[in-house]
Protein backbone atom coordinates (compact mmCIF):
# COMPACT_ATOMS: atom_id res chain seq x y z
CA UNK A 1 0.00 0.00 0.00
CA UNK A 2 1.27 3.58 -0.71
CA UNK A 3 1.07 6.98 0.37
CA UNK A 4 -0.25 10.00 -1.51
CA UNK A 5 3.24 11.34 -1.21
CA UNK A 6 4.47 8.08 -2.72
CA UNK A 7 2.24 8.21 -5.87
CA UNK A 8 3.48 11.69 -5.84
CA UNK A 9 6.97 11.04 -5.82
CA UNK A 10 6.82 8.26 -8.82
CA UNK A 11 4.44 10.68 -11.11
CA UNK A 12 7.25 13.45 -10.85
CA UNK A 13 10.46 10.23 -11.40
CA UNK A 14 8.27 9.48 -14.55
CA UNK A 15 7.45 13.05 -15.54
CA UNK A 16 11.16 14.37 -15.44
CA UNK A 17 12.75 11.69 -16.99
CA UNK A 18 16.28 12.33 -15.41
CA UNK A 19 15.92 15.61 -15.55
CA UNK A 20 17.28 17.27 -12.03
CA UNK A 21 15.62 20.51 -10.47
CA UNK A 22 17.53 22.89 -8.65
CA UNK A 23 16.54 22.75 -5.34
CA UNK A 24 17.64 24.10 -1.55
CA UNK A 25 16.71 22.94 1.86
CA UNK A 26 15.16 24.62 4.71
CA UNK A 27 17.81 26.04 7.17
CA UNK A 28 14.82 25.99 9.54
CA UNK A 29 11.56 25.50 10.65
CA UNK A 30 8.95 27.46 9.60
CA UNK A 31 5.56 28.24 10.59
CA UNK A 32 2.24 28.54 8.61
CA UNK A 33 1.79 32.29 8.52
CA UNK A 34 5.81 33.15 7.97
CA UNK A 35 6.92 35.46 5.05
CA UNK A 36 10.91 34.83 5.86
CA UNK A 37 12.43 31.41 4.75
CA UNK A 38 15.77 30.71 5.66
CA UNK A 39 17.77 28.66 3.12
CA UNK A 40 20.79 26.21 3.93
CA UNK A 41 22.67 27.12 0.88
CA UNK A 42 23.46 29.83 -1.77
CA UNK A 43 20.24 30.88 -3.10
CA UNK A 44 21.34 30.54 -6.46
CA UNK A 45 17.69 30.54 -8.71
CA UNK A 46 15.62 31.82 -5.71
CA UNK A 47 15.72 35.34 -6.61
CA UNK A 48 12.94 37.87 -7.08
CA UNK A 49 9.70 36.56 -9.04
CA UNK A 50 10.84 32.51 -8.72
CA UNK A 51 8.53 30.16 -7.50
CA UNK A 52 9.36 27.94 -4.95
CA UNK A 53 7.79 24.74 -3.24
CA UNK A 54 8.41 22.97 -0.24
CA UNK A 55 6.33 20.29 0.11
CA UNK A 56 2.80 20.95 -1.45
CA UNK A 57 2.85 24.58 -0.87
CA UNK A 58 3.97 26.72 -3.30
CA UNK A 59 5.34 30.09 -2.56
CA UNK A 60 5.82 33.12 -5.07
CA UNK A 61 9.39 35.11 -3.88
CA UNK A 62 9.42 39.07 -3.81
CA UNK A 63 12.47 39.68 -2.74
CA UNK A 64 16.11 37.77 -1.29
CA UNK A 65 18.75 38.56 0.50
CA UNK A 66 22.19 36.84 -0.59
CA UNK A 67 24.25 37.06 2.23
CA UNK A 68 21.48 36.00 4.90
CA UNK A 69 20.24 33.42 2.34
CA UNK A 70 16.60 34.47 2.97
CA UNK A 71 13.70 34.47 0.95
CA UNK A 72 10.33 37.16 1.69
CA UNK A 73 7.99 35.17 0.02
CA UNK A 74 4.15 35.41 -0.44
CA UNK A 75 3.06 32.40 1.19
CA UNK A 76 -0.04 29.83 0.36
CA UNK A 77 0.47 30.73 -3.83
CA UNK A 78 -1.45 29.18 -7.27
CA UNK A 79 -4.33 28.34 -4.44
CA UNK A 80 -1.77 25.82 -1.99
CA UNK A 81 -2.57 26.03 1.22
CA UNK A 82 0.32 27.73 3.95
CA UNK A 83 1.83 24.99 6.59
CA UNK A 84 4.14 24.96 9.02
CA UNK A 85 7.18 23.10 7.37
CA UNK A 86 10.40 21.11 9.24
CA UNK A 87 13.98 22.06 9.28
CA UNK A 88 15.52 20.44 6.76
CA UNK A 89 12.82 19.94 3.76
CA UNK A 90 13.62 20.34 0.15
CA UNK A 91 12.82 23.51 -1.59
CA UNK A 92 12.49 22.94 -5.06
CA UNK A 93 12.73 25.87 -7.49
CA UNK A 94 10.35 27.00 -10.12
CA UNK A 95 9.16 23.27 -9.75
CA UNK A 96 7.64 21.85 -13.68
CA UNK A 97 5.00 19.93 -12.27
CA UNK A 98 4.31 21.36 -8.50
CA UNK A 99 2.91 18.48 -6.57
CA UNK A 100 -0.61 20.37 -5.78
CA UNK A 101 -1.03 20.21 -9.34
CA UNK A 102 -0.52 16.58 -8.99
CA UNK A 103 -2.82 16.06 -6.37
CA UNK A 104 -5.67 17.63 -8.09
CA UNK A 105 -4.82 15.25 -11.28
CA UNK A 106 -4.39 12.50 -9.28
CA UNK A 107 -8.11 12.92 -7.73
CA UNK A 108 -9.88 14.00 -11.23
CA UNK A 109 -8.19 10.68 -12.45
CA UNK A 110 -9.87 8.79 -9.52
CA UNK A 111 -13.32 10.37 -10.59
CA UNK A 112 -12.52 9.29 -14.20
CA UNK A 113 -12.10 5.72 -13.23
CA UNK A 114 -14.92 5.54 -11.33
CA UNK A 115 -16.74 6.62 -14.38
CA UNK A 116 -19.57 3.62 -16.07
CA UNK A 117 -17.18 4.18 -19.41
CA UNK A 118 -14.43 2.72 -17.57
CA UNK A 119 -15.97 -0.06 -15.02
CA UNK A 120 -13.55 0.77 -12.10
CA UNK A 121 -15.05 0.99 -8.61
CA UNK A 122 -14.41 0.14 -4.96
CA UNK A 123 -16.11 -2.28 -2.75
CA UNK A 124 -18.48 -1.23 0.58
CA UNK A 125 -20.69 -3.30 2.28
CA UNK A 126 -23.15 -2.29 5.27
CA UNK A 127 -25.06 -4.92 7.69
CA UNK A 128 -28.64 -3.81 8.72
CA UNK A 129 -31.58 -5.88 10.30
CA UNK A 130 -34.57 -5.99 8.39
CA UNK A 131 -37.97 -6.45 9.69
CA UNK A 132 -39.34 -8.96 7.28
CA UNK A 133 -42.63 -6.88 6.64
CA UNK A 134 -41.42 -3.29 5.04
CA UNK A 135 -41.17 -3.39 1.29
CA UNK A 136 -38.98 -0.43 1.35
CA UNK A 137 -35.92 -0.29 4.23
CA UNK A 138 -34.19 2.98 5.05
CA UNK A 139 -30.22 2.70 4.59
CA UNK A 140 -27.46 4.66 5.91
CA UNK A 141 -26.09 7.08 3.82
CA UNK A 142 -24.08 5.24 1.14
CA UNK A 143 -20.90 7.42 0.12
CA UNK A 144 -20.07 7.32 -3.53
CA UNK A 145 -22.71 4.80 -4.33
CA UNK A 146 -22.74 3.20 -7.79
CA UNK A 147 -24.74 0.02 -7.78
CA UNK A 148 -25.66 -2.61 -5.52
CA UNK A 149 -24.09 -6.05 -6.29
CA UNK A 150 -25.77 -8.75 -4.29
CA UNK A 151 -28.15 -8.51 -1.24
CA UNK A 152 -27.97 -11.80 0.98
CA UNK A 153 -30.00 -11.71 4.25
CA UNK A 154 -28.90 -13.93 7.56
CA UNK A 155 -31.53 -16.48 8.54
CA UNK A 156 -28.74 -18.85 10.40
CA UNK A 157 -25.11 -18.22 11.06
CA UNK A 158 -23.76 -19.98 8.23
CA UNK A 159 -27.02 -19.32 5.43
CA UNK A 160 -26.57 -15.91 3.36
CA UNK A 161 -29.17 -16.76 0.87
CA UNK A 162 -29.04 -13.91 -1.94
CA UNK A 163 -32.00 -11.83 -2.23
CA UNK A 164 -32.43 -11.00 -6.58
CA UNK A 165 -35.40 -9.27 -6.88
CA UNK A 166 -34.16 -6.14 -4.90
CA UNK A 167 -33.17 -2.36 -6.20
CA UNK A 168 -31.46 0.77 -5.25
CA UNK A 169 -34.10 3.79 -4.50
CA UNK A 170 -31.33 6.90 -4.46
CA UNK A 171 -32.63 10.62 -3.90
CA UNK A 172 -35.96 9.49 -1.21
CA UNK A 173 -37.52 12.80 0.66
CA UNK A 174 -35.49 12.60 4.02
CA UNK A 175 -38.35 13.24 6.18
CA UNK A 176 -39.56 9.61 5.58
CA UNK A 177 -35.83 8.16 4.48
CA UNK A 178 -33.20 9.70 7.01
CA UNK A 179 -30.48 8.92 4.57
CA UNK A 180 -32.35 9.69 1.08
CA UNK A 181 -31.38 6.07 0.06
CA UNK A 182 -33.45 2.55 0.78
CA UNK A 183 -33.86 -0.42 -0.37
CA UNK A 184 -37.05 -1.79 -2.40
CA UNK A 185 -37.45 -5.65 -2.10
CA UNK A 186 -39.60 -6.85 -5.16
CA UNK A 187 -40.02 -10.50 -3.54
CA UNK A 188 -40.84 -11.78 0.10
CA UNK A 189 -37.82 -11.86 2.26
CA UNK A 190 -37.42 -13.10 5.87
CA UNK A 191 -36.27 -11.38 8.93
CA UNK A 192 -32.58 -11.38 9.80
CA UNK A 193 -29.55 -9.15 9.23
CA UNK A 194 -28.86 -7.77 5.29
CA UNK A 195 -25.89 -7.80 4.06
CA UNK A 196 -25.72 -5.57 1.04
CA UNK A 197 -22.61 -5.23 -1.23
CA UNK A 198 -22.35 -2.62 -3.42
CA UNK A 199 -19.91 -0.61 -5.85
CA UNK A 200 -18.52 2.84 -5.10
CA UNK A 201 -16.49 5.42 -6.76
CA UNK A 202 -13.53 6.05 -5.48
CA UNK A 203 -13.21 8.81 -2.91
CA UNK A 204 -10.96 12.06 -3.52
CA UNK A 205 -7.23 12.31 -1.01
CA UNK A 206 -6.79 15.50 0.32
CA UNK A 207 -3.13 15.36 1.75
CA UNK A 208 -0.09 13.16 0.66
CA UNK A 209 0.70 11.11 4.43
CA UNK A 210 -2.80 9.75 3.50
CA UNK A 211 -2.49 6.09 2.34
CA UNK A 212 -4.17 6.04 -0.76
CA UNK A 213 -5.81 2.86 -0.57
CA UNK A 214 -7.23 3.92 2.54
CA UNK A 215 -8.86 6.72 2.08
CA UNK A 216 -9.56 6.29 -2.05
CA UNK A 217 -10.40 2.68 -1.98
CA UNK A 218 -8.37 2.41 -4.92
CA UNK A 219 -6.42 -1.58 -5.16
CA UNK A 220 -2.51 -1.26 -5.40
CA UNK A 221 -2.80 -3.00 -8.56
CA UNK A 222 -4.49 0.27 -10.03
CA UNK A 223 -1.75 2.34 -8.55
CA UNK A 224 0.21 2.25 -12.14
CA UNK A 225 -3.06 3.50 -13.61
CA UNK A 226 -3.68 6.56 -11.66
CA UNK A 227 -0.15 7.43 -12.28
CA UNK A 228 -0.53 7.11 -15.74
CA UNK A 229 -3.24 9.09 -16.07
CA UNK A 230 -1.70 11.75 -14.12
CA UNK A 231 1.32 12.02 -16.38
CA UNK A 232 -1.12 12.33 -19.16
CA UNK A 233 -3.02 15.40 -17.69
CA UNK A 234 -0.10 17.19 -16.85
CA UNK A 235 1.74 16.61 -19.90
CA UNK A 236 -1.21 17.70 -21.77
CA UNK A 237 -1.13 21.23 -20.88
CA UNK A 238 2.34 21.55 -21.89
CA UNK A 239 1.11 21.08 -25.56
CA UNK A 240 -0.49 24.51 -24.83
CA UNK A 241 1.99 25.94 -23.21
CA UNK A 242 4.38 25.38 -26.19
CA UNK A 243 1.67 27.30 -28.57
CA UNK A 244 1.39 30.31 -26.63
CA UNK A 245 1.73 33.61 -29.57
CA UNK A 246 2.05 36.04 -27.72
CA UNK A 247 5.86 35.09 -25.99
CA UNK A 248 8.57 32.89 -27.50
CA UNK A 249 10.24 31.50 -23.64
CA UNK A 250 13.23 29.04 -25.29
CA UNK A 251 14.30 30.08 -29.01
CA UNK A 252 15.55 27.06 -29.94
CA UNK A 253 12.75 24.56 -29.08
CA UNK A 254 10.63 25.25 -32.22
CA UNK A 255 13.59 23.73 -34.58
CA UNK A 256 14.34 20.79 -32.06
CA UNK A 257 10.91 19.56 -31.21
CA UNK A 258 8.05 20.40 -33.45
CA UNK A 259 4.84 20.74 -33.30
CA UNK A 260 2.64 18.32 -31.35
CA UNK A 261 5.68 16.55 -30.14
CA UNK A 262 4.55 16.88 -26.84
CA UNK A 263 1.48 15.15 -27.41
CA UNK A 264 2.74 12.57 -29.88
CA UNK A 265 4.36 11.61 -26.73
CA UNK A 266 1.84 10.56 -24.26
CA UNK A 267 0.08 8.21 -27.19
CA UNK A 268 2.21 5.51 -25.87
CA UNK A 269 0.98 6.22 -22.17
CA UNK A 270 -2.95 6.93 -23.37
CA UNK A 271 -2.88 2.98 -25.31
CA UNK A 272 -1.52 1.55 -21.83
CA UNK A 273 -3.23 3.08 -19.39
CA UNK A 274 -6.30 2.04 -21.86
CA UNK A 275 -5.44 -1.65 -21.80
CA UNK A 276 -4.71 -1.59 -18.25
CA UNK A 277 -8.22 0.02 -16.96
CA UNK A 278 -9.80 -3.20 -19.63
CA UNK A 279 -7.56 -5.43 -17.91
CA UNK A 280 -8.60 -4.38 -13.92
CA UNK A 281 -12.65 -3.88 -15.19
CA UNK A 282 -12.48 -7.43 -16.49
CA UNK A 283 -10.63 -8.73 -13.18
CA UNK A 284 -13.74 -6.96 -11.31
CA UNK A 285 -15.84 -7.90 -13.36
CA UNK A 286 -14.63 -11.66 -12.73
CA UNK A 287 -14.30 -11.21 -8.72
CA UNK A 288 -17.72 -9.57 -8.10
CA UNK A 289 -19.99 -10.92 -10.45
CA UNK A 290 -24.13 -9.10 -10.41
CA UNK A 291 -26.09 -11.25 -8.94
CA UNK A 292 -29.44 -8.56 -9.10
CA UNK A 293 -32.07 -9.13 -11.06
CA UNK A 294 -32.59 -6.26 -13.35
CA UNK A 295 -36.50 -6.89 -13.90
Amino acid sequence: MSTVGAVIDRTVRQLLSGTVEERNKLSSTVTATATSIPLTYDVGGVRKGAIIEIESEQMYVWDVTVASKTATVERGFNGTTAASHASGKIVTVNPRFPRANILSALNQELDDLSSPMHGLFQIKTIDIDYNGSDVMMNLPTMQNALDLLNVSVRNIATEYPIVRKVHLIRDLPTDDFSSGFALRFDQGVRPGRVHIVYKAAFSNVTVETQNLQNISGLPTTCEDIVEMGVQIRLMSAREIKRNFTESQGDTRRADEVGAGAVANSVTGLLRLRRDRIIAEAAKLMRQYPTFMSKV
